[in-house]
């Protein structure tokens, strides 16, 4: 009857899940197990931030007084589009620090909230696809939990040349997107099968990405279109529109963009220049040079290596375009590519010998595995289409997303698997007698324990690289010679400046006088990572004139600070290498 009908209904209703199939207890479970190896870090050891840690962190202080409209900067002079990251690191600061004082430092806080966001988008892509795989989805879980150790413990060792050691869960922005990016393909791929439930979810993925890089839109939008599309076809089967038959998730998902849209909104109409004219600015005036499809698709395949390269350089193999340093890397790292050669090569068996009968409750989902498959070759397109345009050289940070990609190719062998392995046991359970029936259930249950059981010991095994390990003496030497140098130099407000080789110093100091609640001035001109409030420059309004008898702090290299001859300059240590010089007000 036209108008009665459902569109792609989920094949599980929710109230008939399994108690664990739940993105509630997935992500509660997964947090805990991230807190609990990160135990030391977070709830005994100091982390006094540096670099872009600290220069993110100004931000996030002002995200905490709800003043921030910017997204993290950019090196061609712009902000990425958004702060929601900054607030989430914020909560993170008001609630682990500041109200319950379960941290010793700020930055703790900040990444206990990672953590929980992160769980959150990995528990939510999980449960997603499991919901639809009826009696196979305790062995997809296993097996897709079983896959992430090894796939996201190789991701924890390539952000081994990230600043600060934090592991896989770094607040580092490149590294912000992986998950986020998961979650927006898998719930894209849901909505385009007709799942119009997922709509809130997908939409809250897209603005995450879209906030946290500003090539993002070039992702979110064409595969938002190709899923609301594809709903928009399904809902011609009902005769009616999506919205229509989801009220309530499009109320959700357009109150989600509107909240995201909101410190943009205000960042386009009380400043001048706003951080979008900047952007179309850089667009339309600095945007150069293009890359080759070859030369595209090597620097996406370089991913699946996990071989990482100093974050400042390019990936030198790829970026030279020499065929004997092109196949020493492919050699160098055959143990790799082996395994995503041998992925395809299962997946395709797997296929082939999938039996005629398979579950009902997978033969209904089978339109949402297709729509994954859909969700995969756009997002890999998309992803050459942007190794091509990207400018600048092909720095491997602007592309962490694509180990989602890779990742969701490993949750697709894994539906494979699953489905493969519930089909033989159903089958042989069928032609065993009554007498022998219920080893076969032991025997599945055995299987499962044993399942389960590896990815413990796999993630049991790469503890490490979910874990952060920054050096604590040196955390606890910059604190100890920045509050002996307010003791020795009281005077406010302080004049920063420094060398330039050691900038990430400098923004550490900032930091820590702004949560001291110690006034601190500018003298360089790097507006982007101190903001452009505390820049002080000839003719501004605003900020103090200092003179002689002001106080001025220095962060030096340690060489060049043997040098001062002012006997009443006072020289502490900051880092190994990085000396305080102060000269004291009067």
């Amino acid at each position: 009857m036209a108008g009665s009908t459902v569109v792609a209904p989920n094949p599980i209703d929710v109230r008939q899940r399994r108690w664990w199939c739940r993105t509630s207890i997935l992500t509660a479970v997964i947090f805990a197990a991230l807190l609990l190896n990160n135990s030391e870090l977070l709830f005994q050891s100091r982390f006094y931030e540096a670099d872009d840690y600290a220069a993110n962190s100004l931000q996030v202080l002002k995200a905490k007084q709800f003043r921030e409209t910017l997204g993290n900067y950019c090196r061609f002079g712009f902000h990425h589009p958004g702060p929601a990251f900054f607030y989430v690191f914020g909560f993170g600061e008001i609630l682990f620090f500041d109200t319950t004082h379960c941290v010793p430092t700020p930055f703790n806080g900040q990444l206990i909230a990672l953590y929980a966001l992160s769980a959150f988008f990995f528990s939510a892509t999980l449960t997603l696809i499991a919901a639809r795989m009826g009696n196979a989805s305790p062995w997809f879980v296993g097996l897709a939990l079983l896959f992430a150790a090894w796939h996201f413990a190789a991701v924890g060792k390539y952000f081994e040349f990230v600043p600060g050691y934090l592991g896989l869960l770094s607040p580092w922005p490149p590294c912000l997107l992986v998950f986020p990016f998961l979650c927006f393909l898998i719930s894209a791929a849901s909505v385009a099968a007709g799942n119009g439930k997922d709509i809130p979810l997908m939409a809250l993925a897209a603005c995450f990405l879209v906030h946290g890089h500003v090539a993002m839109p070039l992702f979110v939008g064409p595969l938002a279109l190709l899923a609301y599309g594809s709903l928009w076809r399904e809902s011609r089967l009902a005769e009616r529109r999506p919205w229509n038959i989801f009220p309530l998730q499009h109320y959700l998902a357009a109150a989600t963009i509107v909240l995201f849209l909101l410190p943009i909104a205000v960042d386009l109409f009380t400043a001048h220049p706003n951080n979008l004219e900047r952007i179309l600015e850089h667009l339309g005036t600095s945007y150069g040079e293009g890359k080759g499809p070859l030369q595209s698709l090597l620097y996406f395949l370089h991913f699946g290596a996990y071989a990482g390269y100093p974050s400042r350089w390019p990936v030198p193999t790829f970026e030279t375009f020499d065929t004997p340093g092109l196949i020493s890397f492919f050699l160098l790292h055959w143990r790799a590519y082996g395994l995503w050669l041998g992925s395809i090569i299962l997946f395709v068996i797997l296929k082939r010998t999938e039996a005629a009968r398979i579950s009902s409750e997978y033969r209904q989902s089978a339109k949402f595995m297709r729509r994954i498959y859909l969700m995969l070759i756009a997002s890999t397109g998309l992803s050459l289409l942007w190794g091509c345009i990207q400018e600048g050289p092909l720095y491997d940070y602007n592309s962490f997303f694509n180990f989602a990609i890779y990742y969701a190719w490993l949750l697709v062998v894994s539906v494979a698997a699953a489905v493969w392995i519930t089909d033989r046991l159903s089958l042989g359970q069928e032609r065993l007698n009554s007498t022998t029936r219920p080893y076969a259930k032991r025997i599945r249950l055995l299987g499962l324990i044993t399942l389960t059981l590896g990815a413990v010991a796999a993630f049991t095994h790469e503890h490490r690289r979910f874990r952060g390990t920054p050096a604590d003496d040196q955390q606890r030497l910059f604190s100890t010679s920045v509050e002996r140098g307010l003791a020795l130099d009281p005077s406010q407000p302080k004049f920063l400046n420094f060398d330039a080789q050691v900038n990430a110093q400098a923004e550490r100091l900032a930091v820590y006088l702004e949560r001291r609640g110690i006034q601190w001035w500018v003298r360089e001109d790097w507006p982007l990572q101190f903001g452009e409030e505390r820049i002080i420059k000839a003719g501004k309004p605003g900020p103090p004139v200092p003179t002689v008898s002001s106080s001025f702090w220095r962060a030096a290299l340690h060489s060049n600070a043997l040098k001062e001859s002012d006997p009443r300059t006072i020289i502490l240590p900051l880092a190994s290498d990085v000396d305080l010089v102060i000269y004291p007000g009067k």
